[in-house]
This record gives C-alpha cells, sequence and structure tokens, in this order.
C-alpha cells in the first residue's frame, strides 16, 4: 500500500486506534518491577541517580559544578488534535528533567508514525508541537528518529544540566514535611470523557491548559525555599508517587482528600466508570501499601490511582516553608496545595484521611 499524503481525514483519527493514550500506556509498576528484577544495575562514582528508588532521569556528574540529566518519555496519542498531542508529549518528557532540579538542554524526538493510514501532514503537526513545546522550555530540539509502525508514537530523549549540590530525588523527605502538590488530578479520567464527547469547552480549555503547561515555573518558585524531596505526578498516579518518596526515604505518609484539587466533573465521570484501564494496574501495584477512611466512595479512590499525563510537581517541604512555598507558587501563577505530610512509619505506607 502506498502512502497517500493527501488522504481525508476523519474526527478521532489519532486515538481511534490507540489501546491506551498518553501515560495510562505505560507498563504498571508491579509487572515492570518483574521485568526489571533481573536486571543488572549500572553503579559508577559519577552516576549520581540511577534505576534505584524509581527516580525520574539518571543524573550524571561532569565535576563538581556540572552534572547532566538524561531523560527519555513516549507515549501514543491521548488527544485528536496532532499539534496538541506533540506539544503534551513534549511536554510530558520535559517534566522529568525539572523533576530532578534541572535545565532542559537538547531534546531529540522519538517518532513512529503509520505513513499509509494517514496524511504526512498529520506527522507534521505532531512534530511541530514538540518542537514549539521543547522551545518554549529553551531548550534546543537537534533531531530523532523515526519509524514507520500501525500506532502512532510520540516522545523525547532529553538531555538537561544541573549543579551537583541542586539535584532533587526522591529519597530525601523527613518525617514532617509537608506534601504539596502543583496540579490538579484528573486527566486520564478526564480524557476518557473528551473521548466520550462529554467534556465542555471550559472543562477541555482547563485540561489543554494543565497539559501544556511546564513545570519550569513549579521548580522555579520551589528554589525559594529548600526542598526535601521532588517527582513530578505521572502514569503511577499520585498514590503511586507519593509512595514512590515515602519508601525511597523510609517514611510513611498522611493524605488528605478535603486537600486535593481534581479537573472539573472528574469526580462525577469516575462515578461513571470512565477509568482508565491503567488506573486499576496502579491500584494492583500499590493498594496495599495504603490504609482507607471507612466508606471512601469508589470515585475517590479510582482518582488516587488514575494516571496522570504532563502531571504537576509533588514536593516534600519543611512545615514552617510550606505556607511560603504555596505563595511563591502563587505568585507565578501555579496553585500549589498543601494535600499532607510525611510521617514516622512503614517505609511507604500511605493513611488515606478526610482533613
Amino acid at each position: 500500500m502506498t502512502t497517500n499524503p493527501e488522504k481525508p481525514i476523519n474526527n478521532n483519527q489519532l486515538t481511534n486506534n490507540v489501546k491506551a493514550g498518553g501515560c495510562s500506556a505505560k507498563i504498571s509498576a508491579f509487572e515492570l518491577k518483574q521485568i526489571l528484577a533481573g536486571l543488572p544495575k549500572t553503579k559508577h562514582a559519577n552516576l549520581l541517580s540511577g534505576i534505584d528508588n524509581f527516580e525520574d532521569a539518571a543524573v550524571y556528574k561532569i565535576n563538581d559544578e556540572l552534572a547532566i540529566i538524561e531523560s527519555v518519555d513516549f507515549f501514543p496519542p491521548l488527544v485528536d488534535d496532532p499539534y496538541l498531542y506533540g506539544q503534551i508529549a513534549a511536554n510530558n518528557a520535559l517534566s522529568d528533567i525539572y523533576a530532578m532540579g534541572g535545565k532542559p538542554l537538547i531534546a531529540q524526538a522519538i517518532f513512529a508514525f503509520p505513513t499509509c493510514d494517514f496524511p504526512l501532514s498529520i506527522a507534521a503537526e505532531i512534530l511541530r508541537g514538540g518542537a514549539d513545546q521543547v522551545a518554549k522550555a529553551g531548550a534546543l530540539l537537534t533531531g530523532g528518529h523515526s519509524i514507520q509502525s500501525s500506532e502512532t508514537i510520540y516522545g523525547l530523549a532529553v538531555t538537561g544540566l544541573i549543579k551537583p549540590k541542586d539535584i532533587l530525588t526522591n529519597s530525601g523527605a523527613r518525617p514532617n514535611d509537608r506534601i504539596i502538590m502543583t496540579k490538579a488530578i484528573g486527566t486520564g479520567v478526564s480524557l476518557l470523557a473528551l473521548k466520550a464527547g462529554l467534556l465542555s469547552k471550559a472543562e477541555q480549555a482547563l485540561l489543554f491548559t494543565a497539559l501544556t503547561t511546564l513545570n519550569d515555573r513549579a521548580l522555579e518558585a520551589a528554589r525559594t525555599v529548600d526542598i526535601h524531596a521532588c517527582t513530578d505526578v505521572t502514569g503511577f498516579g499520585l498514590v503511586g508517587h507519593i509512595h514512590e518518596i515515602a519508601k525511597a526515604s523510609k517514611l510513611a505518609a498522611r493524605m488528605l482528600i478535603s486537600a486535593l484539587r481534581f479537573f472539573p466533573s472528574a469526580q462525577e465521570f469516575a462515578k461513571q466508570g470512565l477509568v482508565p484501564a491503567s488506573a486499576y494496574g496502579n491500584r494492583k501495584s500499590f493498594e496495599a501499601s495504603v490504609s482507607y477512611i471507612k466508606d471512601l466512595p469508589l470515585e475517590i479512590s479510582d482518582l488516587l490511582y488514575d494516571p496522570q499525563t504532563a502531571g504537576g510537581l509533588l514536593l516534600a517541604v519543611a512545615a514552617h516553608d510550606s505556607a511560603n512555598l504555596i505563595t511563591a507558587m502563587s505568585e507565578v501563577g501555579i496553585e500549589a496545595t498543601d494535600i499532607g505530610e510525611f510521617t514516622e512509619g512503614i517505609p511507604g505506607h500511605i493513611d488515606v484521611l478526610i482533613s
């Protein structure tokens, strides 16, 4: 079959042949643990961050004043607008650099595309969206690699820079640290509602703004206080990423439902059963480490495991710095919330409370 650049396109064409889009396509944590169990762990004196503790990126020290951050992220389409898809995928990939405390420097595109099925203009728009997002981050898109595939996949390999003393990891949280979240949750549920045609224009605008907002300003605000640990909230859901920080820091955690921010209508959509399959994989991976309040509504617990795409930063900060951090976030347009605390207890265990 030959490529037809002028082939007419249908609504929903990008997501129609996708089993799972965005970070909903991630392999679950419990499956990934089995896959990686027999593989050797790389050790080197200059490797400051590797695959231990599910860190967001690798960090290699060049000298006492300079280290490089390496990360890669890609996924199938989660929206039908090709330019927007490119933006979101690039944003998600860039986020790992910010989560480690660094600044993106260069990026290379990873691209799989069914050239026989879709117009080449669609491919060009995906790449243009990604390139514009990289430019917005102040980084350089320097090339990439592409293949033909039955399913579209796009993402980036990203290199960033940081001073070794400024690295943020999962493992630095301290007892009584507050847990700060910088974006609302519910992207997985909301994206299913979008595909079902249930999101209003206003809800779409809020969702797309969040999905394309870089975490650079959140990191800039975070640097105004002493951050003990940091990650970004992505495919393993809010519970999964709090668990990662708590376990790596040898602490437990308390999460306050009343403090959480959800995307508009996300609770109602979850109540209707619009929950990504990977949320159940997250539940299987982490639920043994979670204690719930009695009678917690199922739609709320589903949202705790909902896979996030291009999510916000999740930060551990001393209690006396929490209010100052939230103020600093507000000053740069970030609506951050204090959603709980890290405590002494079983490493990785999370108590879910009302308030």
